[in-house]
């Protein structure tokens, strides 16, 4: 291992507050981190150099909250009898994705929007997986995938006792296993992953709890995305889902509170005042249907829900969903929840993702984007919103090293990918078919 230099490129120290300046920057490719930003470098014998003039290198693009697993649910049968709310929308559909996944699908379901994301400029990923016919080493098998790509991430279960009292068991000690098997993988870690507290038991949610302790693991749930998860949970435990978590002793500084869509004001002051992270997915809450966050207060970050791993498009969803409202959002809070995005992620392995210095890692996104405007870190958030989208990317690297290169994947064959994931996926089909 030795430096890889880019020079001549624009450099944006962060997406949001950042500053872009034309600059370059060496990487020491054996930690995988940034050693020195500088106008003049001195070579050193036997590095690396790219030159790339006109470029941008950011700081490397993160989705914070993710379900892989629905990369082969794309162009998919809708289900056979429409649903009339949310609930009827899990049972009638999600709920029958995730029972047809196998190991097979669950592998290349991971390999498939791998790829996807490596082309958006998508450097890291947060996932949230489900799959109760294959939840024993589901974990490790999606790692698989994260390791031939070479991309960082955080994969959870999916913990829920829908589908019979095992389950749950099951999920618990699949995040268990997963968490202290990976907590010093370079670029993979755990969390204790949990479905909407109203399809999980007291006795399932005191194990989750014990974990989260034990191996000091962030919880990541999904909490009022709908206004039933509310409902559900008074009628069935005579407690809100909120204090469900908080009786737990959880609600952590580096804890995971996905959608919080229904929340009142005094559990998002609750949330703010412990510094959660606080998860939005725009573009997956119109599509249910289910409303938006107040995003004036708490610590939020963005996310896709497994729509796809265009976080670019988020930023910009966010940005004009936000604007339709009466109290029209921040001009910056789109760019703001990305970068917290980018400090969720580090937080797990307890280094700096959100700005390109020295000491940072060299997950970087290089973009080749010709503005047809003046360009600065001032108004960069401007041209992200009504211009520069994801077609922009133009390169990807992980830990200093290249996923994606001049819009190449680098560490797999991209072709073969996804034609094994197009197998699998009507594999699956025929087995929802028969499951519902």
């Amino acid at each position: 291992m030795g430096f890889l230099s880019i020079k001549d490129a624009q450099i944006l120290t962060s997406w949001h507050n950042g500053i872009l300046k034309k600059t370059n920057l060496r990487i020491d490719e054996s930690t995988g981190k940034i050693v020195e930003v500088a106008d003049n470098l001195t070579e050193v014998e036997g590095e690396s150099v790219i030159s790339l003039p006109g470029c941008i290198v950011a700081p490397g693009l993160v989705v914070g909250h993710h379900h892989l697993y629905s990369a082969l649910a794309r162009g998919m049968a809708g289900p056979k009898k429409t649903p009339s709310n949310f609930i009827e929308t899990l049972k009638y559909l999600w709920w029958v994705l995730d029972r047809a996944l196998d190991e097979d699908s669950v592998y290349h379901s991971a390999a498939a929007g791998l790829a996807g994301a490596a082309r958006l400029g998508i450097t890291g990923i947060v996932d949230h997986h489900a799959s109760p016919s294959f939840i024993s080493g589901s974990l490790s098998t999606m790692a698989k995938a994260f390791e031939q790509f070479g991309m960082r991430g955080s994969l959870c279960y999916e913990v829920t006792d829908r589908n019979g009292p095992d389950e749950g068991r099951l999920g618990v000690e699949e995040n268990r296993n997963f968490g202290f098997s990976y907590r010093n993988h370079a670029l993979l870690r755990g969390a204790v992953g949990a479905h909407a507290s109203f399809t999980i038991n007291d006795k399932t949610f005191d194990r989750i709890a014990e974990v989260c302790h034990e191996l000091d693991l962030p919880l990541h749930i999904h909490v009022l995305e709908d206004i039933s998860d509310r409902t559900e949970s008074l009628n069935e435990f005579g407690m809100t889902p909120v204090a469900r978590i908080q009786i737990r002793n959880l609600l952590r500084e580096n804890d995971i509170i996905v959608h919080g869509v229904h929340l009142t004001d005094a559990e998002q002051a609750l949330l703010d005042d412990k510094k959660v992270f606080m998860l939005h997915n725009p573009r997956s809450n119109m599509n249910n249907r289910v409303g938006r966050a107040n995003l004036e207060k708490g610590k939020w970050a963005l996310g896709t829900d497994g729509i796809d791993s265009d976080i670019l498009s988020e930023v910009r969803s966010c940005f004009f969903r936000g604007r339709e409202d009466k109290v029209a959002i921040r001009f910056d809070a789109p760019l703001e929840f990305l970068r917290n995005s980018q400090r969720l992620l580090g937080s797990f392995f307890g280094e700096t993702l959100d700005v390109v210095g020295p000491g940072s890692m060299a997950d970087l996104t290089i973009l080749d984007y010709n503005p047809p405007t003046p360009l600065s870190g001032d108004n960069f958030a401007g041209h992200i919103i009504f211009g520069m989208e994801s077609w922009a990317v133009r390169s990807t690297l992980v830990a200093g090293k290249w996923v994606m290169k001049d819009r190449k994947l680098v560490t797999v064959d991209e072709e073969s990918v996804l034609a094994h994931s197009r197998e699998s996926a009507a594999k699956m089909y025929r087995r929802m078919e028969e499951l519902s």
